[in-house]
């Protein structure tokens, strides 16, 4: 790692290049505008000699090894658990600054932009980069736990194809053609049809919701209570959909809740009487807030949809951009 070059135009490394996640990485680093070096986009020996296009430019894939690390600054893991499991297991090491986007369970410093402590962020070291549910779901209670002071929660969260990656995407449009084909329904990743259904996926569910729960206790400590979470997965191809409700010490007007929501930057109120979907809201890595409403004495239920790729790639950019902003920190 080049101290100098990581806070003028760093060498970057995308792992699952080819990834939902690693493209969704690709299209924030140029939108964001930031500077860089060097981009190596990493893959597995499949996807070797693919090319890519970044900032106008062609970019052939690389195979993910070691040797491919060498002069990088900072190393994005956007990849499937399998491989970065894999990558793991194999004994080889991590860059000197690795931001893991995978959630594969490798334990690491977990930051969320806007509520962690930015003096967690060093030049070197490996950080995680939380679950798009516990950015969304953590986002959403320090709000509301900071002005209206949440005393408990219990959330619904609808987890679309997309999390399952690139083969859950191909899965569930593979079942849908089939379906309207009048064709036999294959089941290779979910455990059942999910194209016009829901599947409780219990395993997955989880592991999912096992997860989330982890990374809230790191991110918001003991300040907010800790939620209960029912993991969903429901025939969407994008975006996390949360059905909420949370119980306040107090029952402010809606109005005032939906206009704390709109105050915040990492808020988008939708008054619209359709409200925010999960087809509207890809691409945007704002949290869409839709319908508020008191069903009892400060318990009010949220409706809300996030774009999970945008994001998860989103608060891994702006984690680069402290670290490059700051890397004296470490000093």
């Amino acid at each position: 790692m080049n101290a100098q070059r990581l806070r003028k135009s760093p060498n970057i490394a995308i792992v699952g290049s080819t990834s939902l996640l690693g493209k969704e990485l690709q299209d924030v680093l140029d939108a964001r505008g930031l500077p860089v070096g060097r981009l190596s986009l990493l893959e597995t020996e499949e996807y070797a000699g693919l090319l890519q296009e970044f900032a106008g430019e062609i970019q052939i894939t690389q195979v993910i090894a070691p040797s491919a690390f060498d002069d990088i600054d900072i190393a994005f893991f956007a990849c499937s658990p399998e491989i970065m499991k894999s990558y793991m297991a194999s004994g080889a090491k991590f860059p000197e600054l690795t931001i893991d986007l995978t959630q594969a369970g490798q334990s690491g410093t977990i930051y969320l932009q806007g509520i962690s402590d930015t003096r967690l962020l060093k030049s070197h070291g490996y950080f995680v980069n939380p679950h798009p549910a516990a950015i969304a779901i953590g986002r959403i209670l320090s709000s509301l736990h900071n002005t209206f002071v949440v005393q408990s929660a219990t959330i619904t969260l609808l987890e679309p194809a997309s999390e399952r990656g690139n083969a859950g995407v191909d899965e569930l449009q593979e079942q849908t053609v089939n379906l309207l084909n009048f064709q036999q329904v294959q089941s290779k990743l979910f455990t059942g049809q999910l194209a016009f259904n829901i599947l409780s996926e219990t395993g997955a569910s989880e592991s999912t919701e096992s997860r989330i729960l982890e990374q809230l206790g790191a991110i918001l400590g003991r300040t907010v209570p800790k939620p209960t979470i029912t993991a969903l997965q429901v025939p969407v191809f994008h975006s996390h959909t949360y059905v909420m409700s949370v119980s306040l010490l107090e029952s402010p007007p809606v109005e005032d809740l939906l206009a704390h929501f709109a105050r915040s930057a990492a808020f988008s109120v939708d008054k619209s009487v359709s409200g925010p979907s999960p087809v509207a809201v890809v691409g945007s890595d704002k949290i869409h807030v839709g319908r508020v409403r008191f069903v009892d004495s400060g318990l009010c239920e949220i409706f809300a949809v996030a774009d999970n790729l945008r994001v998860a790639a989103s608060n891994a950019v702006q984690m680069a951009e402290h670290i490059m902003l700051a890397p004296a920190l470490d000093v």
